[in-house]
C-alpha cells in the first residue's frame, strides 16, 4: 500500500502538495525522518550539479527498510521531485512505473501553473492532480502483491513428487493464500526476500500461483 505521495520543488524544497492514502501511524516518525533526509540529499545533489553547469536527467532513488520503501523520482523538465512512501512489500517496479505516469501527467496539465507558482507561490491549481493520482495508483493499492495458489494441495503434492518443485517451492506455494505478501512469506519461512521472489517467479511460470 502506498501511504503518501509528495510533489516537491527541487529548486527550493517547497512541497507543492501531498496525497495521503493511509496514515503512517506508529512508524511515522522514523519513516518521515529518513524520507526528508533523502529528499534534502537529493536536492543537494541536483543543485550542485546544476551549479557546475551539468545537465540533470531523470533520476530515481529507492530506499528500502524493514517497514517501508521510499521512492524519489526527479523529473528534469518540471524540476519537481515525485516521491512516495509505501509498504516494504510493495512492488517497487510498479511504483516506479506509476510515478513516471504521474510526473508526465503533471507536466502536461500544469506546466503553465508551475511557472506561475515559481513567481507567485500559488499552489492552489495543483490539487486537481490528486484525482489523477488516485486513479493511476488505484487508491494507493497498485503495487500490492498477494500471490494466490491456483491449484489444489493434492496436485501441488504430485508436482513436488515429480520433482518439478522442491521443498522450499512447496512451502512458499502453501503460503500463497492471497493474503500474504512476499515479505510476510519471507519472514514466516525465515528466508531472504530475494530468494522468495525467485521462488514466486518460478511458481508463476509453472502456473502454480497467480501474482
Amino acid at each position: 500500500m502506498i501511504y503518501k505521495i509528495y510533489l516537491i520543488d527541487a529548486d527550493n524544497g517547497i512541497s507543492l502538495f501531498e496525497s495521503t492514502f493511509r496514515k503512517l501511524e506508529k512508524i511515522q516518525d522514523d519513516i518521515l525522518t529518513g524520507f526528508f533526509k533523502a529528499i534534502n540529499t537529493t536536492i543537494d545533489v541536483i543543485q550542485k550539479s546544476m551549479s557546475k553547469g551539468r545537465r540533470v536527467n531523470e533520476m530515481n532513488r529507492v530506499l528500502q527498510s524493514e517497514d517501508s520503501t521510499i521512492l524519489i523520482y526527479y523529473h528534469p523538465l518540471s524540476r519537481i521531485l515525485f516521491c512516495s512512501i509505501s509498504d516494504a512489500d510493495d512492488n517497487t517496479e510498479k511504483i516506479e512505473e506509476v510515478t513516471h505516469k504521474i510526473a508526465n501527467r503533471f507536466w502536461k496539465k500544469h506546466q503553465s501553473d508551475l511557472k506561475n507558482f515559481r513567481v507567485t507561490t500559488d499552489k492552489s491549481r495543483f490539487h486537481t492532480l490528486i484525482a489523477d493520482i488516485e486513479n493511476l495508483t488505484i487508491g494507493g493499492r497498485i503495487a500490492e502483491v498477494f500471490p494466490k495458489l491456483i491449484i489444489v494441495k493434492k496436485v501441488l503434492e504430485k508436482v513436488l513428487t515429480m520433482g518439478m518443485i522442491d521443498d522450499l517451492d512447496f512451502k512458499v506455494a502453501m503460503q500463497c493464500t492471497g493474503k500474504n505478501s512476499p515479505l510476510k512469506i519471507s519472514r514466516t519461512l525465515d528466508k531472504k526476500r530475494t530468494a522468495i521472489n525467485e521462488v514466486l517467479k518460478k511458481l508463476e511460470e509453472l502456473d502454480i500461483i497467480m501474482l
